[in-house]
C-alpha cells in the first residue's frame, strides 16, 4: 500500500499543479468594459472620459457574466439615470467552473481586474474616493478585495448578498469594513447562499435577510436544485432588485437600526427602538415626511453616517420598496 501511495503521488501533485496553471489562465481572461451609449469598450481602449462625477464598477457572481441576468438591472438602472461611468467587470471563464474552484478564484480575479482598474484611474486622473464598487455573491468578495488592492482608499463598496458557501466570517479574501472608506452590505439569503456575517460599516437586512424572501417562496424550492445549472436563486438575486430599484429611487426602503440579536434571532426590531433613542410614532412621521435626516434609506443615496445593522421590509413583487407607507412590525 505505501509503495502504490509512493507511485501516485507524483501524478497526484502533476494533476494538481495542471489545475492551477488552468485555472490562472481562466483568471487570466477577467477584464473591464466600459459602458457608452449601449455599446461598451475593453477599459484599455477609452481614451477620453465624459464628464461625469462618480464611476461606478459592477462585479458579478458565480456562473455569471457582465450581461448575466443577475447583474443588469444594475446596469439598467444607472444608464436610465444618467449616470456617466458605468464600468462591468467580466470574469465569467473563472465563474463558469465548479463552485470550489470560483470560489479559490476570488482573490486571484481581484487582483487582475485591480491592477485594470489601478491604471484607468490613474491614465484619467479619476479620485480614489469617486469609485464605486459593487459585487453580487462571490463579486462580493471580489470587490472586497479589489478595495484591499487600494489598501482602502476607494470611495465605497457595496456587497450584495456575499456568497455564504466556503467563507467563515475571517476569511482572508471576504468582504471586510476596511476594504473602502464606505462599505455597505445587502443580506437576502442566508442560510443558503448568502451570508448573514455583518461585513460593512452598515449591514441591512430586508426580512431578517433570511430565504425566502417575499415572492420567493415557491421559486426558491423550485430553482435550488437547479442553480448549478441555472444560475438562478430568487432570494440570492433579490439583494440585485432591491438595489437597482433604490437608484431610481432613492428612498423607497426606509429602514430601522435593530440588534445584532434580534437579527439573528428573526425578532422584531421596532419593539426595541428604545435602545436607539427612537420613538415609533416619531420615525413613522419622520418615514411619511420623507426626511432623511431621521431615516436610513437602503440603497444608492445611502447616508454616509449609517453603521451597525438595520432592518427592513419588502413588498413581494416590483416595487419592492414600501416608502411612506412602510409599517415595521
Amino acid at each position: 500500500m505505501a509503495k502504490m501511495f509512493y507511485c501516485w503521488l507524483p501524478f497526484l501533485c502533476q494533476l494538481w499543479t495542471l489545475q492551477a496553471l488552468s485555472l490562472d489562465s481562466l483568471v487570466g481572461q477577467s477584464s473591464i468594459y466600459y459602458q457608452q451609449d449601449a455599446s461598451e469598450q475593453l477599459l484599455q481602449q477609452v481614451e477620453q472620459l465624459k464628464s461625469g462625477e462618480s464611476l461606478q464598477l459592477i462585479v458579478h457572481g458565480f456562473l455569471a457574466s457582465r450581461s448575466h441576468s443577475s447583474i443588469m438591472p444594475l446596469i439598467n438602472a444607472y444608464t436610465a439615470q444618467g449616470y456617466a461611468h458605468v464600468l462591468v467587470a467580466d470574469w465569467s471563464p473563472a465563474a463558469n467552473l465548479d463552485y470550489p474552484s470560483s470560489r479559490r478564484a476570488v482573490s486571484k480575479v481581484a487582483s487582475v481586474l485591480a491592477k485594470q482598474l489601478q491604471q484607468f484611474l490613474a491614465k484619467h486622473s479619476v479620485p480614489l474616493d469617486q469609485v464605486h464598487i459593487l459585487g453580487h455573491s462571490l463579486g462580493a468578495h471580489i470587490a472586497g478585495c479589489i478595495g484591499q488592492h487600494f489598501n482602502g482608499s476607494l470611495g465605497r463598496i457595496t456587497g450584495l448578498d456575499p456568497a455564504l458557501p466556503l467563507f467563515t466570517s475571517h476569511s482572508d479574501d471576504s468582504l471586510q469594513s476596511s476594504a473602502a472608506r464606505f462599505v455597505d452590505v445587502i443580506h437576502t439569503d442566508y442560510p443558503v447562499f448568502g451570508d448573514l456575517t455583518p461585513r460593512g460599516h452598515v449591514d441591512f437586512y430586508p426580512n431578517f435577510g433570511h430565504t425566502p424572501q417575499p415572492g420567493c417562496e415557491e421559486v426558491d424550492l423550485l430553482t435550488a436544485s437547479k442553480l448549478l445549472l441555472e444560475a438562478y436563486s430568487c432570494s440570492h438575486n433579490r439583494a440585485v432588485l432591491l438595489y437597482a430599484e433604490s437608484i431610481g429611487l432613492p428612498k423607497s426602503f426606509p429602514s430601522i437600526p435593530c440588534s445584532w440579536k434580534s437579527i439573528r434571532g428573526s425578532r422584531s426590531c421596532a419593539e426595541k427602538l428604545s435602545e436607539f433613542n427612537l420613538n415609533r410614532t416619531e420615525l413613522e412621521a419622520a418615514i411619511g415626511s420623507m426626511d432623511d435626516t431621521q431615516v436610513v434609506y437602503m440603497g444608492e443615496q445611502v447616508a454616509r453616517s449609517a453603521t451597525s445593522y438595520y432592518y427592513f421590509e419588502t413588498n413581494a413583487a416590483p416595487p419592492f420598496g414600501q416608502g411612506v407607507r412602510a409599517k415595521f412590525a
